[in-house]
């Protein structure tokens, strides 16, 4: 083989490197601009931020970073692109949120009166931040101060914390809290996958109000001809329906199609065949969170009752008048990633399950609910429960077992330990490894006498 051949080869593979470099970032630009748009749009119109700390912190990572995000306030918009290719484009709505659009138009809710979170009456005997008791006696304090502080210092040669909040309740009462620079008690923060665990959250108080039983099968019009017939609500809550589906986010998969190249998360997942045993086969799938809320739209059969239902039935009542959740353009809330609220308003939150679904003498959740959500699924190695996770020796050795806790992407969670009656609430921007869990709750526990 001569040098001209030689070099002949060279060009020729350095040249299908190009074509597959192009086409691999190419066929991915819906994924990394639409994530750029929606959470720019999310971002601006829902939390109140600033494009500049959004791009610098937020946004900036992987090829998302080299997105350009051009906002219209006047109409309430985020166009994004990358090198000027395969834009996308996410629309905000006071009633909705922000909805990434790709094929269509934006939900119409001119005609839908949606009435946001309020205080009822009850709520205030739930839990009220505004009054300044005393921290009762068995609880040191400065330990337990310490031990939030020590989750906000960056070590050199560490990989960065990125914590934005920490709130920690001790049983009704707030004991400890702490912000980064730029974030408040009212900055509202995305709770990415914990819009899962409200999913389970609204199913349950249609159990309590009758509407539903778990146990029986869904009656989705389009699974009546094979065995998804056969999925009922609890497998679905559990995340074992067997369902085809896969959950990576770096790649062109099943959840990043759904999230940002389709217009309507509930019709793309309800359309997935069986790969798996039903009641056995558990696998993690935020199609499976967005069946739900598709499923509760149904069993509501009123788009305005739909719309309200979370804020009329759960957010009034524990008081969390912050929280917004996110619909898609079809108008179904996407309950796999998109809720907001303040860190305080997911405190409350979580104390709702702390205390047994009970809200004062109100019982809005079925008094066996939190046992049930924190009980391990089939085939989830112990790990899951019903939109929830479980306390596992692995990931939390020196955590009591009957913890368990709501998980949203780089960090997000509510921590809630029934046997020390506290809720923990965890928010930033961190990587999966990067922190410990174990010591952050470690520490917090021990100043609790």
């Amino acid at each position: 083989m001569n040098t001209r051949q030689i070099i002949r080869i060279m060009a020729a593979i350095l040249l299908l490197g190009i074509l597959f470099g192009f086409y691999y970032l190419y066929v991915r630009l819906p994924v990394i601009n639409g994530y750029a748009a929606k959470n720019m749009c999310s971002c601006v119109f829902v939390a109140g931020r600033e494009q500049k700390e959004i791009e610098d912190k937020d946004l900036n990572f992987s090829f998302i970073k080299y997105a350009s995000n051009t906002i219209d306030y006047e109409n309430k918009t985020v166009t994004s692109s990358f090198l000027g290719m395969r834009s996308q484009k996410a629309f905000y709505n006071e009633k909705t949120g922000c909805s990434l659009v790709n094929h269509g138009q934006p939900f119409n809710t001119e005609s839908i009166d949606i009435q946001l979170p309020k205080k009822l009456t009850l709520s205030s005997a739930f839990v009220d931040f505004a009054s300044k008791k005393d921290i009762p006696a068995n609880i040191n304090k400065e330990k337990i101060q310490n031990a939030v502080d020590n989750h906000f210092i960056e070590v050199e040669g560490e990989n960065p914390k990125n914590t934005r909040a920490i709130v920690v309740l001790y049983g009704n009462q707030l004991i400890a809290e702490k912000y980064a620079e730029g974030f408040d008690k009212n900055t509202k923060q995305l709770g990415w996958s914990m819009a899962k665990s409200i999913m389970s959250t609204l199913t349950g108080i249609l159990v309590q109000k009758g509407k539903i039983d778990i146990n029986q099968p869904t009656g989705i019009e389009t699974w009546q001809n094979d065995e998804r017939k056969n999925i009922t609500w609890k497998h679905l809550l559990q995340m074992n329906s067997g369902l085809e589906w896969e959950e990576n986010y770096g790649a062109i998969s099943d959840v990043t199609k759904m999230l940002y190249t389709e217009d309507d998360v509930y019709s793309f997942a309800v359309n997935h065949k069986l790969d798996g045993t039903i009641g056995k086969t558990w696998k993690y799938s935020s199609g499976t969170s967005n069946i739900l809320s598709g499923l509760i739209r149904k069993q509501l059969d009123n788009d305005e009752a739909y719309l309200n239902f979370a804020n009329k039935e759960l957010f009034n009542w524990i008081g969390a008048e912050s929280m917004v959740l996110e619909a898609d353009p079809a108008g179904t809330i996407v309950g796999s990633s998109y809720a907001w609220a303040t860190p305080r308003d997911w405190a409350k939150y979580g104390l709702l399950y702390l205390q047994n679904g009970k809200v004062a003498d109100q019982q809005i959740l079925p008094i066996w609910w939190a046992e049930f959500t924190a009980s391990p699924a089939e085939g989830s190695e112990n790990k899951y429960g019903a939109q929830f996770w479980k306390q596992n020796d692995e990931e939390f050795p020196s955590v009591p077992k009957d913890m368990y806790f709501a998980d949203g992407f780089q960090g997000q969670r509510i921590f809630i330990i029934p046997s020390k009656n506290m809720v923990v609430v965890r928010f930033g921007l961190s990587n999966k490894g990067d922190i410990s869990y174990d010591k952050l709750l470690k520490e917090i526990i021990e100043a609790v006498q």
